[in-house]
């Protein structure tokens, strides 16, 4: 069967002009699940956590557009240029795991070249079978789309479409939310902020901490880049003031400073 030129049977006469379209058609599809992941991951802490005057990582956000979006792109197109399905779903999900592996790994000044090509090697099959789900939904949004346009009112069905798209990337990014210890530790840093006069306050000791109670300012909480088990929490305030402190909680404990310092 042949639809606006896109080959869906399995037939042996595919084109290239229909694997062309094929492929657009998951680029589009990869690309609006891959902008909606990384814009939802970006703020779904904010619209969870108001009490917290938690800030918008601008620069990881836009780090994060062309990897996600143009990187899913790529796995949509190679998935839906093939006119069977298991190839096409056995090629993008190699794709995805490959390009997942490649950020992952060359991208960590830790790793040696050496190093990172056994894991690329070693780790590539296991995750390709784990990113099947996903190359499944790009074949079945591409499919979709190809058998609306030959429906009744197909617009209001695209657009259906690209919705469902929109809210799947939306669904992976709600799961990059702070982990439970973080936010705890995100909290404590905030409450010790809010009452940095207090005598006992670990705070207070640094230097123009005191000065600012009373300054709106703006979280930024990661993992520690010096603790196994702690959280960096930064805190920018209106006037350019920056307080920065790593925190510590192990399970079943209260969280705890281990190191503080500014900077203007």
């Amino acid at each position: 069967m042949t639809i606006y030129g896109l080959q869906m049977d399995g037939s042996s006469n595919d084109t290239r002009q229909a694997k062309i379209r094929r492929a657009l058609l998951g680029a589009l599809y990869g690309f609006l699940v891959g902008i909606a992941f990384v814009f939802i991951a970006a703020f779904i802490d904010i619209w969870l956590h108001r009490d917290l005057p938690l800030g918008v990582n601008w620069q990881l956000l836009w780090e994060r557009l062309p990897l996600f979006g143009l990187g899913l792109a790529v796995v949509g197109a190679v998935t839906c240029w093939w006119n069977e399905a298991w190839p096409g779903l056995l090629s993008g999900a190699a794709t995805a795991s490959a390009l997942a592996l490649i950020v992952a790994l060359f991208f960590s000044a830790e790793v040696t070249t050496g190093m990172k090509f056994i894991v690329l090697v070693f780790i590539l099959v296991p995750m390709a079978a784990m990113t099947i789900p996903i190359t499944w939904i790009m074949r079945w949004l591409m499919e979709k789309h190809v058998s609306a346009l030959q429906l009744n009112a197909s617009y209001a069905r695209i657009v259906g479409l690209i919705i469902v798209a929109l809210l799947l990337g939306s669904a992976g990014g709600y799961f990059m939310k702070m982990p439970g210890r973080q936010l705890e530790v995100t909290r404590y840093v905030h409450m010790l902020l809010q009452d940095v006069n207090a005598g006992d306050s670990p705070i207070s000791k640094v230097q123009g901490a005191t000065e600012h109670k009373g300054i709106a300012y703006q979280l930024y909480s990661t993992k520690s880049e010096f603790s196994t088990e702690g959280f960096d929490v930064r805190a920018e305030f209106d006037d350019g003031y920056v307080l920065k402190c790593t925190a510590v909680q192990y399970p079943g404990r209260p969280p705890y400073l281990t190191a503080c310092s500014s900077e203007k």
